[in-house]
């Protein structure tokens, strides 16, 4: 068989690929849930059961994902998982170690009964733990990876502002969310952050430090 005739069998296999994921990803209704659940369960490290996914969610590196019994994503989410050996080691890196964290870099596990609300980001290249019966809320994000606008190393040299070029200075850390964490509408979780069970994090907040159990957080730096 030839080269071009096995890219062509290549590239008919993911176009049909990618269309079914594009159908299915917008599929109303009872019959759209199921068919994504049926879809996903074949290709996340792990799928519990009474998983419901609504339309427009993205997912990449799905088997790197992992969402217990009862959880709900909804609408136009954004949840990235990826190789633990992802190489990053061209950049100006700082590692923020989080002592909560058990899992792998890359890995994403959101436990049970919790919902993801729309437009909620998560980005799991350091590794992100979600406890059980949490919530983000509208627009909620968690980066375990983001750019910073300075060398972490060396604050006085002049580096390039443009993420994902060159050096492009970065910062990575495990982000872990205990048990009935509840992440306010808009609020941003920076790497290396571990929130204790109980805990409320306000609207419109950006959450740099750590917090114990039965906090109560807000503001920008959160507090």
């Amino acid at each position: 068989m030839s080269i071009i005739v096995i890219t062509c069998i290549k590239f008919l296999f993911h176009f049909i690929n990618d269309s079914l994921l594009t159908f299915l990803k917008n599929l109303d209704g009872v019959s759209g849930y199921k068919l994504r659940y049926y879809f996903y369960k074949k290709r996340f490290k792990y799928l519990g059961t009474n998983v419901r996914i609504d339309t427009g969610v993205e997912f990449i590196g799905m088997e790197f994902i992992s969402i217990g019994n009862d959880t709900y994503i909804d609408k136009n989410c954004i949840i990235v998982g990826s190789p633990e050996n992802m190489d990053i080691s061209h950049r100006y890196l700082k590692l923020r170690h989080n002592e909560n964290y058990v899992g792998k870099r890359g890995e994403i596990s959101i436990g049970m009964n919790c919902h993801i609300s729309q437009n909620a980001m998560i980005f799991g290249y350091g590794g992100v733990c979600i406890g059980n019966n949490s919530a983000i809320s509208t627009g909620g994000k968690l980066y375990s990876l983001t750019s910073v606008p300075y060398n972490p190393f060396d604050r006085s040299e002049i580096v390039s502002i443009m993420p994902y070029e060159g050096v492009s200075p970065t910062l990575e850390g495990p982000i872990v969310l205990g048990e009935n964490v509840w992440i306010g509408i808009d609020t941003v979780v920076s790497p290396g952050v571990a929130i204790g069970n109980n805990s409320f994090v306000k609207s419109f907040s950006f959450v740099m430090d750590s917090f114990n159990e039965n906090s109560y957080i807000g503001g920008s730096p959160a507090k």
